[in-house]
């Protein structure tokens, strides 16, 4: 067996005793590098490589040989986590557009008015699909079904394209550096709070802002009406420890605790406890600094993964470190200091946060561009951790397991998706009596991949 293969397995035990409430070998590093950055790294500019991915291979492989992470710190291309450019210029996104530098923006829009809630809480999928989506992308035109079926095929190519050209030089990352290849297939997801749903491409930031005063009623059930979408899009179909659904958490720390307790948290405190009675993992993203809601974390299932953005290590490790798995947190903003101040910064978090396992090392939020680090100081960091960070008693029994409070999946919470746009298996029959039954599977997987593309437009 190769030393790199070896390594792998190493890793993969690794994970798999950390998501299963064993203490692992060592504490789990995930160190993302953004395509930006590698493309720098390289010498190249920011939009050259957004056309083809091919482009990211050497430099790829060469920041790889100096970054010790456990998962491959490169990620192949995707819609979302890399945003193509090409992709979104197809669909005349104006949500997502590429900025003067080449990096992709994300500027303030307006989906939703704010006299179309009942249209939103009537038919939610519906209103997604035929009044947000072609404000958003303006070459999806309901009006004009000829294009816009010609422009999603065109831009679904550009998609599998990027992907294809990424895809052989993440494969060769993974196998060069032995790192853990992922999650089981079908474990994982993405999706948002029903609330900072409306707020991100809906209503816009000041739009929801004063909608909580003005259409507070009407915003609450919105919530309620957006959740049974929000809950199909985002859960896996073949559940596992060491998979999650990725939800970024937005307006929380934005706003007056009473708002976020009566808007904010009843439907996704839902959503997130039905996700662990179906023994799904939660992987929350607590953006910017959420000391002040800390005790109401506190309630959320156990086992919820935090990735949290700000805070005191101390005080949150001292609240959720027995019940929650912890991850981040050392600021980015570090690696711009000497190598002695990174090592030191690294050893001081890692103090507080190794006892008792559950925490996963990563940094408070993904840097975009080779400025905002210095490489030499990264590599430093990376090896501070895999030396520092290996515990004496691994194999020992920690935390709190997922759904440790029993929660029971309740299919009376979410009311079923339906939509013209969604193809019911009564209507296919009626239309096509000799499908056999084999053919349900399909129609299901089909229906679910439509939702998924167009909720990916929205997120």
């Amino acid at each position: 067996m190769s030393d790199n293969k070896k390594l792998q397995e190493n890793r993969i035990k690794n994970f798999h005793d950390f998501y299963n409430n064993r203490i692992p070998d060592h504490v789990p590093t995930g160190y993302m590098i953004s395509h930006y950055l590698v493309a720098e790294y390289g010498g190249q500019n920011l939009f050259d490589y957004q056309y083809d991915y091919g482009r990211l291979r050497e430099p790829a492989l060469a920041l790889d040989k100096r970054i010790i992470s456990d998962v491959t710190p490169i990620l192949p291309c995707s819609q979302v986590l890399n945003r193509p450019a090409e992709f979104y210029q197809i669909l005349g996104s104006q949500s997502f557009v590429m900025g003067k530098n080449g990096v992709v923006q994300h500027p303030e829009v307006v989906g939703m008015q704010s006299d179309e809630y009942r249209a939103l809480i009537d038919d939610p999928f519906t209103f997604l699909m035929e009044t947000v989506i072609p404000r958003q992308y303006k070459n999806l035109d309901p009006c004009d079904g000829f294009k816009t079926a010609t422009t999603i095929m065109k831009a679904q190519s550009s998609l599998d394209k990027s992907i294809n050209a990424s895809l052989p030089w993440f494969m060769e990352i993974t196998e060069q550096g032995g790192h853990y290849p992922g999650a089981p297939a079908g474990s994982s997801g993405m999706t948002e709070a029903p609330f900072d749903f409306i707020a991100d491409q809906l209503r816009s930031f000041s739009g929801v802002s004063m909608d909580i005063r003005r259409h507070r009623s009407e915003l609450k059930e919105a919530c309620e009406a957006l959740l049974p979408v929000l809950f199909e899009w985002g859960r896996p179909p073949v559940p596992n420890a060491e998979g999650s659904v990725f939800i970024p958490l937005h307006m929380p720390t934005f706003m007056r605790e009473k708002d976020f307790l009566d808007l904010w948290l009843p439907t996704f405190k839902t959503m997130i406890e039905q996700y662990a009675a179906l023994g799904v993992r939660c992987n929350i993203f607590c953006e910017d600094d959420w000391t002040r809601y800390l005790d109401v974390l506190q309630d959320f299932p156990a086992g919820t993964q935090m990735w949290f953005e700000f805070g005191d290590p101390q005080l949150i490790k001292d609240k959720l470190g027995d019940k929650m798995i912890i991850q981040g947190l050392f600021p980015v903003s570090a690696l711009r200091g000497t190598k002695e101040e990174v090592v030191s910064k690294a050893r001081e978090l890692l103090d507080i946060m190794m006892p008792g396992g559950g925490y996963y090392f990563h940094f408070d939020k993904n840097p975009f561009l080779l400025n905002e680090v210095n490489i030499d100081h990264r590599a430093a960091l990376s090896e501070t951790v895999a030396k520092y960070g290996v515990y004496k008693n691994a194999g020992e029994a920690c935390g709190t397991p997922l759904n440790a409070e029993g929660f029971v999946f309740d299919p009376s919470k979410f009311r079923p998706i339906e939509s013209k746009y969604l193809t019911t298996w009564e209507a296919l029959k009626a239309e096509n009596p000799l499908v056999p039954e084999i053919a349900k599977g399909n129609l299901a997987q089909l229906n679910n991949e439509l939702i998924n593309f167009f909720m990916y437009l929205l997120v």
